[in-house]
């Protein structure tokens, strides 16, 4: 049995069954540089440094700060420290104006030539968004005057030591990017709001175009991977999933995910989805990004593209176990998360100690497809 209901009235509620949630937050327009609402000189640094290294859905939710303060005041200049993975994401970003990669395997010498490089920036503030002790630490070693961080109960690691000053505790069972927020609302926006759009790439929508237009109709995307074994589907699911699909709608069916999800995307199509399209590590992000621009639906669980295809607008129905969707759940208008209610979800665990992964398998492959089938004709019956 499913049920479709706001999320911020779905109750804790536990039992077998899965039930749909919707996500009812409106959309925002791209933002838009320089325009913008003014607030008092002083009230915000010249320039300010945000720490948040990865992963690319919590990339996404921080980039609500990064829009909120240039709207703020169009002339802040923003720099972003991140891993490789987020750079895609961040690079070209209307909102950001220097991004400081923190490349993986690099030591101490490398860490040190990146200390350097953000003190070249002379940043009037530092803000730690990752909650851990490497951001905390590089955020105390950028230079900047003021060091700002969660509430002691929001970080991990004890990174709030490192800091100079930290936010007022506040809900941790809010989505991360009204959590963002709380950082902007701390430096003096008093309404700032939730504008997650990704900016658009000329090449890489021209190639998503074609490729659409080589199928010769729009595409529906099955994102296998997800970084957190406990939040996977199992693979026999996605394949029954994919095979039904294939069979029963007009849409290209195609598999999404990372180089790292190539063998996992084996065990799928082994399951049934061989007559599904495949392109499980074949496209970049920024072409991932164009793709789920124009795909009728995006079917995931909890992991970075899952937040890219909501910040881009994306029909999404996101699949979840193991996560707490209050906080990590996609973030736009036409997101809906399915899930079980077993007594131990969510957990938040990385994975599951039970003999059995209660929460994902008991999410039936029937139960997907009468949800894919209300996202793509809301006027159909579900059974059909």
């Amino acid at each position: 049995m499913t049920e479709s209901r706001p999320l911020r009235e779905a109750g804790p509620s536990r039992g077998s069954g899965s039930s749909e949630a919707a996500l009812p937050r409106a959309g925002s327009p791209p933002i838009e540089v320089p325009q913008g609402r003014s607030i008092p000189p002083g009230a915000l640094p010249e320039s300010l440094l945000i720490v948040r290294l990865g992963a690319l859905g919590d990339v996404v939710n921080a980039l609500a700060l990064a829009n909120a303060l240039v709207r703020a005041r169009a002339d802040l200049r923003v720099g972003w420290a991140c891993h490789e993975l987020a750079l895609p994401l961040l690079e070209g970003h209307p909102a950001i104006a220097r991004v400081h990669v923190w490349r993986r395997g690099g030591g101490i010498s490398g860490f040190r030539q990146l200390v350097r490089e953000i003190r070249a920036e002379r940043y009037g503030a530092a803000l730690d968004l990752q909650r851990l002790t490497k951001s905390a630490l590089l955020a105390r070693m950028s230079g900047a005057a003021r060091t700002l961080g969660f509430d002691r109960a929001r970080t991990k690691e004890g990174s709030w030591l490192w800091l100079g000053e930290h936010l007022a505790p506040a809900d941790s069972a809010r989505p991360m990017a009204e959590q963002a927020l709380d950082f902007a609302r701390h430096l003096g926006l008093s309404e700032p709001r939730v504008d997650l759009d990704l900016p658009r790439r000329v090449e890489e929508d021209a190639w998503a175009e074609q490729w659409e237009r080589a199928q010769g109709r729009p595409p529906l995307l099955l994102n296998l991977g997800a970084t957190k074994p406990a939040n996977r589907w199992p693979a026999a699911s996605w394949g029954a999933l994919a095979r039904a699909l294939v069979s029963r709608t007009d849409v290209a069916v195609a598999l999404t995910g990372g180089p790292g999800d190539r063998p996992f995307a084996e065990e799928v199509r082994a399951a049934g989805a061989e007559a599904a399209l495949d392109l499980v590590g074949a496209t970049s992000v920024p072409r991932l990004v164009a793709l789920q621009r124009r795909a009728r639906l995006v079917v995931t669980c909890d992991t970075g593209p899952m937040h890219t295809a909501a910040a881009v607008g994306a029909p999404v129905l996101a699949l979840f176990g193991a996560a707490d969707e209050r906080r990590t759940g996609p973030y736009g208008q036409g997101a809906h998360v399915l899930r079980t209610r077993p007594p131990c979800a969510p957990c938040g665990r990385r994975t599951c100690p039970l003999p059995r992964h209660v929460c994902m398998e008991e999410l039936s492959v029937e139960a997907v497809l009468a949800a894919v089938a209300r996202r793509l004709d809301p006027g159909r019956d579900a059974g059909a």
